[in-house]
């Protein structure tokens, strides 16, 4: 797909994983044998940086890597990212130790010169201080931003959530900001809907502008897009954009890289309708609905594999398990 001039820095984490394959996750203070173990590259920087070019797009990485890391570097570039601005320094490369379950659930335990760009894709493995500097530098970028892990309270009230164009969060993210934004209602948000959680989090001044998108696993994705779905008076219900998971063609094996797969097959998504398009001009409704849909399906056939970056299809077998598809 022809990109207009867009490439996507991802200013993120870049991680040596450690796996350990388990019969289940296990407890605080317990120890277990793991039946098996290998070492891959990891973070949410990388793994988002290797879904944008595995859905055609083009990603420029931005992380650091210590002396040790000189493999994730090369890997990196095996998988077709620009490495020119990874830095290499005298600390340890990070390292995630990742347990996987017989059931393919996953828990992760993390350690954590700007380039003209069309999108700027921003995670939380990184110090405040760099998400900071890319804010301020990504000059006319699309932003979107993934706060996983999510952010301390303090962070959250503190975070310039009016620079963001794009947020993409999972139910239990979704539910965390609105708790720290809206410290009055915490005891109602508990009982709200995702559909309200989200709205409430859009009526929020700070998200006035901002297109949200939240993850909702087995159940597919909502989508509240301000310019589509905003109430035009106060008596009017809001509406929402939904899709519902892809169908599987297997077994869950493995989720932990479903949600960066997701994330970096909709940024190319985005990218394809060019550095400086707007929602509800450029991009319409139901090409929003378009994106969403091959996310779903890449993501869906993610976890259908073992490992992280492995597990993320190409452009072509996305297309191929859709068209494939009723």
């Amino acid at each position: 797909m022809e990109q207009r001039g867009c490439k996507c820095t991802v200013r993120g984490s870049i991680n040596h994983d450690e796996y350990f394959h388990v019969e289940r996750i296990v407890r605080p203070g317990e120890t277990i044998s793991s039946k098996t173990h290998e070492s891959q590259v990891g973070g949410k920087g990388a793994n988002q940086a290797v879904a944008i070019v595995r859905a055609g797009g083009i990603a420029y990485f931005y992380g650091t890597v210590g002396r040790d890391g000189t493999w994730v570097t090369d890997k990196m570039k095996h998988y077709g990212i620009d490495v020119g601005g990874i830095i290499v320094s005298d600390d340890p490369t990070g390292r995630a130790i990742i347990q996987v379950a017989a059931d393919g659930e996953n828990s992760i335990e993390s350690p954590g010169y700007f380039p003209e760009t069309s999108h700027l894709l921003l995670q939380n493995e990184i110090h405040p201080r760099s998400m900071a500097y890319a804010l301020d530098n990504a000059r006319n970028a699309t932003i979107i931003y993934n706060p996983s892990p999510l952010p301390s309270d303090q962070e959250l009230s503190r975070f310039p959530w009016n620079k963001i164009d794009w947020l993409i969060v999972n139910e239990a993210e979704a539910a965390g900001i609105c708790r720290s934004l809206n410290r009055s209602r915490a005891n109602t948000t508990a009982n709200m809907s995702t559909r309200e959680l989200v709205f409430l989090l859009s009526a929020h001044p700070s998200f006035a502008t901002t297109n949200i998108i939240c993850t909702l696993g087995g159940d597919g994705v909502l989508a509240f897009i301000p310019t589509f779905h905003r109430p035009k008076t106060a008596h009017e219900a809001p509406s929402f954009m939904h899709l519902q998971a892809a169908k599987l063609q297997g077994e869950i094996r493995d989720t932990t890289g479903a949600g960066d797969c997701f994330t970096g097959y909709f940024v190319q998504g985005l990218m394809e309708f060019g550095p400086y398009a707007k929602v509800g001009k450029t991009i319409r409704e139901q090409e929003i609905a378009r994106i969403l849909k091959m996310s779903v399906y890449a993501a869906g056939m993610c976890v259908e594999k073992m490992g992280t970056i492995e597990s993320i299809p190409t452009r072509a077998q996305v297309e191929a398990r859709m068209s494939a598809s009723p």
